[in-house]
C-alpha cells in the first residue's frame, strides 16, 4: 500500500516555512507529484497552495503537555487512525535523495522505520523505571537492550497504531517520573516499537535529517536565499567551511568589539 506521508509544522517561524516547502519538492521529485502528503499544523493558510491534506494541529499541541515532543508520536496515531494506511512522519529540517521512495517501500514491507542509530542506554543518569503501558502492558526499562533512534523519520504501518499509542503514553510516564530531557519522544518510539517485535529499518543513506546546530545554520541560510526550484548543495565538507568561515567571522566580530570597549577606556582616562 502507497505511504502517506506526514510533516508537522506549528508556531510561525518563516525558516520552519521554508524548510517545509524544500523537504516537500525533494520528496515530490522523489515520489511523484501526485503522492499523498499530509501536514498537521496550526497556521493552515501558510500551506493551503501546497496541494496537501491539512489537519489541525491546534488540539495535539494543547494536548501534548509539558513536553512539546510528544506531538509527534500523537500526529503519527492519529494519520494511522484517519487515514489506516502506512504513515513515514518527516521532520521539518529534512530532505530525501534519489533512492528514498524504494527504500522506505522496503522498510515498510518488513516493518517499520527510523532515521538513525543514537546510542544505548540514552539516560544512564536515570534510575530504574517501571510502567504499566495500554498495550504493551508492564513496562521496565532494560538497560541493556533499550537504545534510542533518530525520530526525523519515522515510518509505521496500520498494526503498529497500538505500540505508537503506547510511546505516547510512555512518554508522559517518563516526564511524570523525573526524565525531562529534549529526546524523549525518540527512545519511547523506538523502544515500544522494539518491544512489539517490529522489525526496524534505519533510513539515513536516502534521507538527511540536517538537525545538527551548524548543519541546520547552514542549511537555513541556503533557503533563504535560494532560487525558487532550485537544490541547496549539501555534505559534511560545505557545513565544515561554513562553520569554520562564520566561526572566525564572530570570532573577529568579538575581537572588535573588546578593542573598541578598550580605546574607549583609554580616552575616557
Amino acid at each position: 500500500m502507497t505511504p502517506l506521508y506526514v510533516y508537522l509544522a506549528y508556531g510561525r517561524s518563516p525558516a520552519a516555512e521554508r524548510e517545509l516547502r524544500y523537504s516537500l519538492e525533494t520528496l515530490r521529485d522523489e515520489v511523484g507529484a501526485t503522492a499523498s502528503v499530509a501536514i498537521y499544523t496550526d497556521q493552515p493558510q501558510i500551506f493551503a497552495d501546497l496541494h496537501a491534506l491539512i489537519v489541525d494541529a491546534a488540539p495535539f499541541l494543547l494536548a501534548a503537555g509539558p513536553y512539546r515532543h510528544r506531538i509527534k508520536p500523537m500526529v503519527l496515531a492519529d494519520a494511522l487512525r484517519r487515514f489506516s494506511q502506512p504513515c513515514v512522519l518527516l521532520d521539518l529540517d529534512s530532505f530525501v535523495r534519489p533512492g528514498f521512495a524504494a527504500a522506505v517501500g522496503r522498510a515498510l514491507g518488513r516493518g517499520a522505520a527510523m532515521n538513525f542509530f543514537v546510542r544505548r542506554d540514552p539516560y544512564p543518569d536515570f534510575p530504574a523505571f517501571a510502567a504499566k503501558l495500554p498495550h504493551l502492558g508492564a513496562y521496565r526499562l532494560d538497560r541493556a537492550h533499550a537504545a534510542m533512534l533518530n525520530s526525523g523519520l519515522v515510518a509505521v504501518r496500520p498494526e503498529h497504531l497500538p505500540l505508537v499509542e503506547d510511546a505516547v503514553a510512555l512518554i508522559e510516564k517518563l516526564w511524570a517520573a523525573g526524565l525531562h530531557r529534549h529526546d524523549i519522544e525518540q527512545f519511547a518510539v523506538a523502544e515500544t516499537l522494539r518491544l512489539g517485535g517490529a522489525r526496524i529499518a534505519l533510513i539515513d543513506d536516502f534521507f538527511v535529517h540536517y538537525c545538527a546546530r551548524w548543519s541546520r545554520r547552514y542549511m537555513r541560510r541556503r533557503l533563504r536565499r535560494r532560487a525558487p526550484g532550485a537544490r541547496v548543495a549539501y555534505g559534511k565538507s560545505r557545513v565544515r567551511l561554513f562553520k569554520a568561515y562564520w566561526t572566525l567571522r564572530l570570532a573577529m566580530r568579538k575581537a572588535r568589539r573588546c578593542l573598541a570597549r578598550v580605546r574607549d577606556g583609554w580616552r575616557t582616562n
